[in-house]
Protein backbone atom coordinates (compact mmCIF):
# COMPACT_ATOMS: atom_id res chain seq x y z
CA UNK A 1 0.00 0.00 0.00
CA UNK A 2 1.49 3.22 -0.97
CA UNK A 3 1.10 6.66 0.66
CA UNK A 4 0.48 10.26 -0.49
CA UNK A 5 4.28 11.84 -1.20
CA UNK A 6 4.88 13.21 2.69
CA UNK A 7 2.12 11.71 4.44
CA UNK A 8 3.29 9.01 7.20
CA UNK A 9 0.87 5.93 8.68
CA UNK A 10 0.64 8.02 11.76
CA UNK A 11 0.32 11.07 8.88
CA UNK A 12 -2.79 12.57 7.32
CA UNK A 13 -4.44 10.07 5.23
CA UNK A 14 -7.60 10.08 3.44
CA UNK A 15 -9.82 10.74 6.63
CA UNK A 16 -7.59 12.96 8.59
CA UNK A 17 -5.27 12.03 10.81
CA UNK A 18 -5.12 8.85 11.25
CA UNK A 19 -2.54 8.53 14.34
CA UNK A 20 -4.60 10.90 16.02
CA UNK A 21 -8.12 9.51 15.02
CA UNK A 22 -7.26 5.77 16.30
CA UNK A 23 -5.64 6.71 19.25
CA UNK A 24 -8.45 7.25 20.64
CA UNK A 25 -9.81 3.55 20.41
CA UNK A 26 -6.55 2.53 22.77
CA UNK A 27 -8.48 2.54 25.80
CA UNK A 28 -9.35 -0.78 27.21
CA UNK A 29 -12.99 -0.35 26.25
CA UNK A 30 -12.79 -0.13 22.40
CA UNK A 31 -14.69 2.61 22.28
CA UNK A 32 -13.91 6.32 21.33
CA UNK A 33 -14.03 9.24 24.29
CA UNK A 34 -16.78 10.43 22.45
CA UNK A 35 -19.85 8.06 22.21
CA UNK A 36 -22.92 8.41 19.92
CA UNK A 37 -23.36 9.27 16.48
CA UNK A 38 -20.37 10.74 16.31
CA UNK A 39 -18.38 7.70 16.46
CA UNK A 40 -20.78 6.60 13.57
CA UNK A 41 -19.78 9.80 11.50
CA UNK A 42 -15.91 9.45 12.37
CA UNK A 43 -16.20 5.52 11.42
CA UNK A 44 -18.42 6.22 8.21
CA UNK A 45 -15.11 7.12 6.37
CA UNK A 46 -13.07 4.39 7.26
CA UNK A 47 -15.27 1.84 6.51
CA UNK A 48 -15.95 3.53 3.40
CA UNK A 49 -12.00 3.53 2.31
CA UNK A 50 -12.03 -0.33 3.93
CA UNK A 51 -14.84 -0.95 1.88
CA UNK A 52 -13.55 -0.28 -1.59
CA UNK A 53 -10.14 -1.64 -0.80
CA UNK A 54 -12.42 -5.20 -0.17
CA UNK A 55 -13.71 -3.94 -3.76
CA UNK A 56 -10.65 -3.46 -5.32
CA UNK A 57 -9.11 -6.90 -3.36
CA UNK A 58 -11.87 -8.16 -4.75
CA UNK A 59 -11.75 -7.35 -8.41
CA UNK A 60 -7.82 -7.71 -8.35
CA UNK A 61 -8.74 -11.94 -7.10
CA UNK A 62 -11.41 -11.89 -9.84
CA UNK A 63 -9.45 -10.14 -12.63
CA UNK A 64 -6.22 -12.65 -11.57
CA UNK A 65 -8.56 -15.92 -11.84
CA UNK A 66 -10.14 -15.22 -15.47
CA UNK A 67 -6.09 -13.94 -16.23
CA UNK A 68 -5.28 -17.21 -14.87
CA UNK A 69 -8.26 -19.35 -16.58
CA UNK A 70 -7.43 -17.36 -20.31
CA UNK A 71 -3.26 -18.52 -19.93
CA UNK A 72 -4.27 -21.75 -18.96
CA UNK A 73 -6.86 -22.44 -21.91
CA UNK A 74 -4.35 -20.93 -24.38
CA UNK A 75 -1.72 -23.21 -22.74
CA UNK A 76 -3.65 -26.20 -23.93
CA UNK A 77 -4.73 -25.35 -26.89
CA UNK A 78 -1.22 -24.65 -28.04
CA UNK A 79 -0.01 -27.77 -26.37
CA UNK A 80 -2.42 -29.87 -28.57
CA UNK A 81 -2.02 -27.95 -31.63
CA UNK A 82 2.20 -28.81 -30.80
CA UNK A 83 0.86 -32.66 -30.23
CA UNK A 84 -1.27 -32.45 -33.51
CA UNK A 85 1.89 -31.01 -35.37
CA UNK A 86 4.31 -33.94 -33.79
CA UNK A 87 1.90 -36.51 -34.93
CA UNK A 88 1.33 -34.69 -38.26
CA UNK A 89 5.20 -34.85 -38.35
CA UNK A 90 5.53 -38.62 -37.37
CA UNK A 91 3.17 -39.69 -39.90
CA UNK A 92 5.22 -37.70 -42.53
CA UNK A 93 8.48 -39.38 -41.52
CA UNK A 94 7.28 -42.70 -41.33
CA UNK A 95 5.76 -42.11 -45.00
CA UNK A 96 8.80 -40.66 -45.84
CA UNK A 97 10.48 -43.60 -44.35
CA UNK A 98 8.50 -46.16 -45.86
CA UNK A 99 9.19 -44.88 -48.97
CA UNK A 100 12.80 -44.89 -48.97
CA UNK A 101 12.78 -48.22 -47.88
CA UNK A 102 10.47 -48.95 -51.12
CA UNK A 103 12.72 -47.32 -53.45
CA UNK A 104 15.68 -49.22 -51.97
CA UNK A 105 13.93 -52.60 -52.20
CA UNK A 106 12.81 -51.52 -55.66
CA UNK A 107 16.53 -50.63 -56.65
CA UNK A 108 17.58 -54.20 -54.87
CA UNK A 109 15.08 -55.74 -56.55
CA UNK A 110 15.97 -54.65 -60.19
CA UNK A 111 19.70 -55.52 -59.29
CA UNK A 112 19.11 -58.98 -58.67
CA UNK A 113 16.93 -59.21 -61.74
CA UNK A 114 19.66 -57.70 -63.69
CA UNK A 115 22.24 -59.99 -62.50
CA UNK A 116 19.35 -62.90 -62.82
CA UNK A 117 18.65 -61.88 -66.67
CA UNK A 118 22.89 -62.00 -67.31
CA UNK A 119 23.10 -65.48 -65.53
CA UNK A 120 20.23 -66.47 -67.51
CA UNK A 121 22.28 -65.06 -71.14
CA UNK A 122 25.51 -66.48 -70.33
CA UNK A 123 24.01 -70.16 -69.38
CA UNK A 124 21.88 -69.75 -72.66
CA UNK A 125 25.81 -69.09 -74.09
CA UNK A 126 27.17 -71.59 -73.14
CA UNK A 127 24.08 -73.88 -73.76
CA UNK A 128 24.39 -72.42 -77.02
CA UNK A 129 28.27 -72.91 -77.33
CA UNK A 130 28.15 -77.11 -76.28
CA UNK A 131 24.80 -77.84 -78.56
CA UNK A 132 26.99 -78.62 -81.65
CA UNK A 133 29.31 -81.13 -79.52
CA UNK A 134 26.39 -82.70 -77.66
CA UNK A 135 24.63 -83.46 -80.71
CA UNK A 136 28.07 -85.06 -82.08
CA UNK A 137 28.73 -87.05 -79.16
CA UNK A 138 24.93 -87.71 -79.48
CA UNK A 139 25.12 -88.92 -83.00
CA UNK A 140 28.01 -90.99 -82.46
CA UNK A 141 26.63 -92.47 -79.73
CA UNK A 142 23.73 -93.22 -82.15
CA UNK A 143 25.65 -94.51 -84.28
CA UNK A 144 27.96 -96.78 -82.58
CA UNK A 145 24.88 -98.43 -81.24
CA UNK A 146 23.26 -99.43 -84.59
CA UNK A 147 23.84 -102.68 -86.03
Amino acid sequence: MSHAPGSTVAGPGPIGPIGGFLERFRRTTGMPARVGDEAAVELAPVFAVLDAFEREAQELRDRSSRMAAQRLHEAKEEAAALAAEARARADQERGDALKAGLRAADVEIAELLAASEAEARAIRRRGEERLPQLVAEVVARVGEAAP
